[in-house]
């Protein structure tokens, strides 16, 4: 009789739990709409799987980024993060030279083109977890531009983007890096430089953000 009794009891609980207002109002998750705008918390790295040198000859190139945000406001239903993964391959001669990546301080820098068959393209997980639909990112070219002060900043323009699933339809994202242009001069001249290192802000002024 004691066994049957909590058995009915457990049973008592579970259903309890399954009606409480926190299970009712759980539900699928849904494809968000609008622009969010997320301005904190960035890090990450930009790898180049053939890392960039002086004069390199490679004539294919593989990017990849892999980031990490918060402080979004924005966009329906409002995200609080986001995790960013995407891969993306620029093809040419000396698609591995830094000369086409980076010039010096406040001059134009080169319109780096993915290919395109091969855009970074890769999938923005949001939270809070199960909640949000992922969006699917690409952008088609990048330009990482040098301030006066030699800080670096990689741009990543809504022209040739695409976001499909939430927050659709374009995407732009600015990201400060940890090195700066003397950085990247001497890792290009030797051995090489293998990545980029995303971070918050650079200086304290100027932030990472992007609209998703």
């Amino acid at each position: 009789m004691k066994r049957l009794l909590c058995a009915a009891g457990a049973a008592a609980l579970a259903a309890a739990a399954m009606a409480s207002p926190a299970a009712a109002s759980a539900g699928p998750p849904v494809t968000g709409t609008g622009t969010p705008l997320c301005n904190a918390g960035y890090t990450g790295t930009m790898t180049f799987t053939t890392p960039l040198k002086n004069g390199g000859t490679a004539t294919s190139e593989e990017i990849s980024l892999q980031l990490k945000f918060t402080g979004c406001s924005g966009g329906a239903p409002v995200p609080t993060a986001g995790v960013y993964g995407a891969k993306g391959i620029v093809t040419g001669a000396g698609a591995n030279d830094c000369a086409h990546y980076f010039s010096p301080p406040s001059t134009t820098p080169p319109i780096v083109n993915f290919d395109p068959n091969a855009h970074l393209d890769g999938v923005v997980a949001w939270s809070p977890a199960g909640t949000i639909n992922p969006s699917n990112v690409s952008f088609a070219k990048m330009r990482i531009w040098t301030s006066a002060a030699g800080h670096l900043k990689i741009v990543l323009p809504p022209a040739g983007s695409l976001v499909t699933g939430s927050y659709a339809p374009a995407a732009s994202v600015v990201l400060r890096t940890a090195q700066n242009f003397a950085a990247v001069t001497t890792a290009c001249s030797g051995p090489s430089l293998g990545s980029l290192k995303i971070v918050p802000a650079n200086p304290a002024s100027a932030i990472s953000q992007g609209k998703w």
